[in-house]
């Protein structure tokens, strides 16, 4: 893996934590639905790769299932629950 491999290695583990880390989340983020949502993108590319080319279904498993968590997680931090001023407690 050359220096440009590693970089994109380390960025995509970043990403994954920083999506892990905004599932356990009490509070709603707009940074994690931005990088959730692409890297759901990416995953789902990655599945399909695995499935259509090297005929691999635990990679492919592995690429769907991160690819549902992120968009879950991306969706989850866009929508999630609502608060209002009347829900706060004093």
């Amino acid at each position: 893996m050359g220096g440009y491999g590693a970089v994109i290695f380390v960025g995509v583990i970043v990403a994954l934590a920083f999506v892990v880390r905004g599932a356990f989340a009490k509070r709603r983020s707009i940074a994690v639905t931005l990088v959730a949502l692409p890297l759901s993108v990416l995953a789902a590319g990655g599945a399909w790769y695995a499935f259509a080319e090297s005929q691999s279904l635990p990679w492919t498993i592995g690429y769907g299932v991160v690819a549902l968590v992120s968009i879950g997680v991306g969706i989850k931090h866009l929508a999630g629950n609502q608060t209002t001023h009347d829900q706060i407690p004093d």
